[in-house]
């Protein structure tokens, strides 16, 4: 009898964990730029590292709600460079602890762009954790001088391994996002860019959202909310 009870308390309790995962969970803001040390948290990268000339920065905007990330691209390589191609600059945040976004659907970035298609990276504390592994998807910008939300289904993004596209597998197939701890902005000049030419964006937040789900799609998001954290799937 006692065994028959302790089978019936563990199932209980994962039925307790099934019907408490909240399916809609609130927006989640994950960086906003209100003041300076917003902007220093922030790591800003270019070629000119490995011998590219391109430049960039990020500086707090005069509204002193937002941020502006602009430099100068160069997709000119110099001589004696190890650089395969160049052309890239990009920011960065690693965020002193991990969030836990598994159940929200998508990043909304709030941007004012120059018409380039810039690329949003997300870091996870996941296989070598390192800075050469990312999930990324394109930020698509116009140039028209307004502000717009650009929303990216996490589904969207793709796991890219020093910046190549990694063969889709089991493993690749879907972004984890129990454990995220960074999220980036780069542009990268494709082949159809000039060789060299300048760049702006202007960000004012970051924000994790979540679609309001009912029904059976709330009950599938529900259980799978309760795999995550009941069995610590990545």
């Amino acid at each position: 009898m006692s065994a028959l009870s302790s089978a019936f308390r563990r199932v209980w309790r994962r039925i307790d964990k099934f019907l408490s995962v909240e399916v809609n969970p609130d927006p989640i803001v994950l960086n906003s730029f209100k003041h300076q040390n917003d902007i220093d948290k922030w790591r800003v990268f270019t070629d000119a590292t490995f011998g590219g000339t391109s430049q960039a920065t990020l500086q707090l905007g005069d509204d002193g709600k937002s941020a502006v990330f602009s430099g100068h691209y160069s997709k000119i390589l110099q001589d004696g460079s190890s650089l395969v191609r160049s052309g890239y600059c990009g920011i960065n945040q690693v965020r002193r602890r991990n969030v836990n976004l598994a159940l929200h659907d998508y990043l909304e970035f709030r941007v004012r762009g120059d018409g380039h298609t810039y690329i949003a990276s997300v870091r996870l504390d996941q296989y070598t954790g390192g800075d050469e592994e990312a999930w990324q998807a394109p930020i698509r910008t116009s140039s028209n001088g307004q502000w717009e939300d650009v929303r990216i289904n996490f589904d969207d993004f793709i796991f890219t391994f020093r910046g190549r596209l990694v063969k889709r597998t089991d493993a690749y197939s879907t972004m984890p996002r129990h454990n995220v701890m960074a999220v980036g902005i780069t542009l990268s000049a494709s082949d159809d860019m000039p060789p060299e030419g300048d760049f702006r964006l202007e960000l004012q937040h970051v924000v994790a959202g979540a679609y309001q789900l009912s029904g059976l799609e709330a009950q599938r998001k529900a259980f799978r909310g309760m795999y995550f954290f009941a069995e610590g799937v990545p």
